[in-house]
């Protein structure tokens, strides 16, 4: 009977060591923008991924909305995104900058739709604003306790990376100042991530600084991070962007500590699989003739993110009625587009921010300040421009600072800086650089590109150059 009674206890005891092994699976997406099409697919991942990982989590890291005009464009918009996050089972998401550009109110309507919560620690908006904006929370996974921080990006300006008029009254800190105000959280959950829309780079400084958390899951910076990446032993991730790719990340625990990491890049475009009912919902979002409208020609396939950028700002400047015209790089939301015909929809995806137009006076020498102000401001992307060529010279020991500019005429002559000129820009360049006062054309940038498109049959930028960016 004793014997029995040892080899009970035995047993129990061996029983007792296995459930205290336990996992947490988590499958992190960043910078969707509402590329809605690829969401089948998703669906289907997702699908298969929970029956082999009940508990599994979905995690976004944020910019879940613009990029697309069928969600954007769509009568309530952002819906059709919302939706289709909620359908999948989306835990939480980080707030992205581009959860802004339909302002606080549009934001307020997409949340409230949401079937999830939006973190976000580094921001503070008032009461009246009913956004209601969690810094953190906790999730039960089969007795693990998991804390997910959330964060965001913020430009030059103390701000994240959208029109400033559409977060104004809220108040922003840099993530890495305020983060070390959480370590709480590491005593009270078992797996501690951070959900960060604050960039790969920031997202390493993080790492260095709080080496308490297990994972950093990534976005905004739209790269693709290799699988088990570590910094300071804090594993990080990133996926890319528009749904292309999405990370799973495995975090194993014995006796509540945690003893393995490891994430493994999934392709989702090339998944052959496809949630139907997901499909279904799609089809129905896509039920707007106009968006496929064919309005012009691409002669020659585009390569390159300047040659659409050159087509952008010679569409403002000849319908703006300007002499020059300065594209924000980051304005440009293609790097290629293939010969062949250009839609409507096509068009909104290129320019999907809803920037007004602007002309401003100003000197060729304002010009020239104003284009390298545009360059240090917007992430350190040199603007595309119209009516003008220009060498940049940056800072070789500080690449976030522009030096020197000499500008000449399109056709190689020198460009007069004494001169006044009409200067087009959008309304976002022209309050993100606040140096001149301008005045608004009542049209959407977006706009004036279509006008420029419809009055041609083709158009071919294969090749067109009007920068260099050296460092010097």
């Amino acid at each position: 009977m004793k014997k029995v009674l040892t080899m009970v206890a035995l047993l129990c005891l061996s029983l007792t060591m296995v459930a205290q092994k336990k996992e947490v699976v988590i499958l992190t997406l960043n910078d969707m923008h509402a590329v809605i099409e690829n969401f089948p697919k998703l669906s289907h991942v997702v699908d298969s991924l929970r029956e082999q990982y009940p508990q599994l989590l979905v995690f976004s890291a944020g910019d879940n909305r613009t990029g697309n005009p069928y969600n954007d464009r769509y009568p309530d918009p952002s819906y059709p995104m919302t939706a289709l996050m909620n359908q999948i089972g989306v835990a939480a998401s980080a707030i992205g900058n581009h959860e802004w550009d339909s302002k606080v109110e549009g934001f307020r309507r997409q949340m409230r739709r949401s079937n999830f919560r939006y973190l976000c620690a580094n921001m503070e908006a008032p009461d009246s604003m009913n956004l209601h904006v969690l810094p953190c929370q906790f999730f039960d996974v089969e007795g693990v306790r998991l804390g997910v921080l959330g964060v965001i990006q913020l430009g030059v300006h103390g701000i994240p990376d959208c029109h400033p008029d559409n977060v104004r009254g809220i108040k922003f800190t840099r993530a890495n100042e305020m983060i070390g105000q959480y370590e709480w959280m590491r005593k009270e959950c078992d797996v501690l991530v951070l959900l960060s829309h604050d960039g790969y780079y920031a997202d390493v400084e993080t790492a260095n600084l709080y080496p308490w958390f297990d994972a950093i899951l990534g976005g905004h910076t739209h790269l693709l991070v290799d699988a088990n990446t570590f910094h300071n032993n804090v594993l990080i991730t990133q996926s890319k962007s528009k749904v292309r790719f999405a990370t799973l990340v495995k975090i194993g625990l014995e006796d509540g500590k945690v003893v393995s990491r490891e994430s493994e890049i999934i392709d989702i475009v090339h998944h052959r699989g496809e949630n139907e009912v997901v499909g279904a919902m799609v089809d129905f979002f896509h039920q707007n003739e106009e968006m496929k409208r064919v309005i012009c020609r691409v002669e020659r396939s585009l390569t390159d993110v300047e040659e659409l950028g050159c087509l952008m700002a010679d569409a403002m400047r000849e319908e703006g009625g300007c002499d020059v015209y300065v594209q924000n790089g980051g304005g440009v939301r293609f790097s290629e587009f293939p010969a062949g015909p250009i839609t409507v929809g096509d068009v909104l995806r290129l320019d999907p921010f809803g920037n007004e137009a602007m002309v401003m006076e100003m000197t060729g020498r304002q010009l020239a300040d104003f284009i390298m102000e545009c360059r240090d401001n917007d992430e350190t992307v040199a603007p595309f421009v119209s009516g003008v060529k220009y060498v940049l010279t940056i800072d070789p020991n500080d690449s976030t600072r522009s030096k020197s500019i000499v500008m000449t005429t399109e056709d190689g002559k020198k460009f007069d800086l004494k001169k006044k000129y009409k200067v087009g820009t959008s309304n976002y360049i022209q309050t993100l650089c606040g140096t001149f006062e301008g005045e608004g054309l009542g049209v959407q940038t977006s706009d004036l590109i279509l006008r420029y498109l419809e009055k041609r049959e083709t158009v071919d930028y294969a090749g067109k150059r009007r920068i260099e960016v050296i460092s010097r």
